[in-house]
């Protein structure tokens, strides 16, 4: 089958995030899927297989399978997409655990995702003490989705600054943490970085489905529906978001690091 590598909402190699994209004729078991997943090592692997006029979509860490990845989602109409596989002018539809999932190719060469929205809600459990440890005063709020907590800290500065306890930030979510600050100098509207090491990723590079949370929190707080956003870890990378009432808009690049093949 073939196997790429694509760096994701980025346009220069070695930026952004990696993702693994596996084009595979028929559905891998679950273990197999694993296995080349943390194989590859990557933030996620993908493993995409056309179904008549969709494509399933699942996506895998070194440790486990997640419900929704952003950045593989881009990854795989980029292949998709620029190899020829499908139709430029014909939206993609991938069917996943977080429902279809929509992917249009825009006449810039990004790509612009449509992805569910969620709404994060105050968190009222306890850690806060452990929470104050890894961020102390820069805390403005902290809030929960499922398996997932969010942590709004006073400036993009605070966001870049923050280097958490890997152990600590396993013991506070399922999943991970997601930080954010609003940037005051106008070169973003908000600035954010995830810490995931339950799912063997101690900072993802960048991340898609965090800003299906923030976002809306963001629109709350500033009145307004679209934000230029950066991912501060130490690749970076850039993403365009549009809020509506129901879905989020993700809008980003991607570029092909390599292709192979690979018998399994």
């Amino acid at each position: 089958m073939k196997l790429y590598q694509i760096d994701s909402f980025t346009k220069k190699v070695f930026k952004g995030n990696p993702a693994g994209v596996a084009l595979v004729e028929e559905s891998l078991s679950e273990e197999t899927m694993q296995a080349l997943a943390s194989e590859m090592n990557l933030a996620e692997t993908a493993f995409v297989v056309r179904n008549n006029n969709k494509y399933g979509l699942r996506w895998f860490t070194p440790a486990r399978e997640v419900p929704l990845c952003g950045h593989a989602t881009l990854a795989s109409a980029f292949v998709l997409f620029n190899e020829g596989l499908h139709d430029l002018s014909d939206p993609i539809t991938f069917e996943t655990l977080s429902g279809d999932l929509i992917v249009s190719y825009e006449k810039d060469g990004s790509l612009l995702m449509d992805f569910p929205r969620t709404n994060p809600v105050e968190y009222t459990r306890g850690n806060m003490d452990k929470i104050q440890q890894l961020f102390g005063d820069a805390i403005v709020e902290v809030l929960e989705v499922p398996n997932e907590l969010i942590v709004i800290l006073d400036s993009a500065d605070s966001v870049r600054k923050c280097n958490p306890s890997s152990d600590v930030i396993a013991s506070l979510a399922v999943n991970g943490v997601m930080v954010s600050g609003w940037d005051h100098s106008g070169a973003y509207d908000f600035v954010s970085r995830y810490f995931a090491p339950n799912l063997g990723i101690k900072e993802d590079p960048v991340t898609g489905f965090i800003h299906t949370i923030l976002s809306p929190y963001w629109s709350s707080q500033k009145a307004k529906n679209t934000f230029k956003c950066y991912q501060a870890s130490p690749r970076g990378g850039e993403l365009l978001v549009t809020v509506q009432e129901s879905r989020i808009l993700i809008q980003g690049y991607a570029v092909k690091v390599f292709e192979t093949e690979v018998n399994i």
